[in-house]
């Protein structure tokens, strides 16, 4: 009770630098929660989970996108990753494309995978793409003009215009 206070040394200040944080750390992820009624488009770059309703396109740069258990999409999806375990009821075009056991797509899809678990639900259109990494151009050349390769259904005359 009547001790003598020892005097308390300054506290010390280190020049400490603070660390940039990891590009792990910079992706954020979105969340839609259950309950949400979500009007509008969405572009994130990270993952996207939807738990409630998104009436709108939803754009994730080279994220994942995942449709969660009693989760709506209607609308466009494009992303890297897209897993369905809710309702979609528009286009999407993913680089992988995983349907699972209570997923239902109503809509057109264009991927390089895709994997519909048992129960999963796919009405609509399918189309394949490659990686654009794995793509060739070919050129060839006529008479000292260029024709580009185009679509099979669109017609092209020796100089490459339609």
């Amino acid at each position: 009770m009547f001790r003598k206070e020892k005097p308390v040394p300054p506290a010390t200040v280190t020049n400490q630098t603070e660390k940039e944080p990891s590009v792990q750390e910079q992706q954020k992820s979105t969340v839609i929660a259950s309950g949400v009624h979500f009007e509008g488009n969405i572009t994130a770059s990270g993952q996207i989970y939807i738990y409630g309703e998104v009436y709108g396109n939803v754009v994730s740069n080279g994220g994942q996108v995942k449709i969660m258990r009693n989760g709506l999409v209607k609308g466009n999806i494009a992303c890297g990753t897209l897993v369905i375990d809710g309702t979609l009821i528009g286009e999407c075009k993913s680089e992988s494309i995983d349907i699972h056991e209570h997923g239902k797509i109503d809509g057109s899809l264009a991927y390089t995978t895709l994997s519909v678990k048992n129960g999963g639900v796919f009405v609509g259109k399918a189309e394949t793409f490659t990686k654009p990494d794995s793509e060739i151009n070919v050129i060839t050349f006529v008479s000292g003009e260029m024709i580009t390769p185009l679509a099979d259904d669109i017609p092209c005359n020796a100089t490459g215009t339609n």
